[in-house]
């Protein structure tokens, strides 16, 4: 199976299948990936196997895990941090370096309007730098919020 380019003339809401042939139904995945198509780069759907780790995307041959977190506790994030790290390395044994190790983690803010972005901003950071800090961060990390993007690293 291949993945989808930029095309103009896509429409709303398509139906995505994974390079496995499988109905795309991760949301937070299929978000992100719209948000590359739209730029213009090409995007495939990984297929994730039952107990295997592995990142959700490649953009441009490079990984991309994403997660949607709605979570304020720092060990909470930093656990999503550490797993989603784990799935863009899933595919080592499998790939040549150059086609993932440069992958990245983005988190797509799930959390209550009620909440600032100043304080969703602190709360992922904590996570992050908890997680860097024991050595589980291994590339960049985006926090996709109110359609602003912020690089962690």
């Amino acid at each position: 199976m291949g993945g989808y380019g930029g095309a103009s003339n896509r429409v709303k809401d398509k139906c995505y299948y994974d390079t496995g042939g499988h109905k795309v139904t991760d949301q937070n995945a299929i978000e992100v990936a719209e948000h590359y198509l739209n730029a213009g780069k090409y995007v495939a759907f990984l297929q994730e196997k039952p107990g295997q780790a592995r990142a959700d995307l490649s953009v441009e041959g490079r990984h991309v895990e994403v997660k949607g977190l709605s979570s304020m506790n720092s060990d909470n994030i930093e656990g999503k941090i550490k797993h989603a790290f784990e799935q863009i390395h899933g595919d080592d044994y499998r790939y040549p370096p150059e086609t993932h190790r440069e992958g990245k983690v983005i988190i797509l803010s799930k959390h209550s309007k009620n909440l600032s972005e100043s304080e969703v901003y602190h709360a992922i950071q904590k996570g992050f730098l908890s997680a860097e800090h024991k050595g589980y961060v291994t590339g960049k990390l985006e926090l996709w919020m109110n359609n602003k993007i912020y690089t962690l690293n």
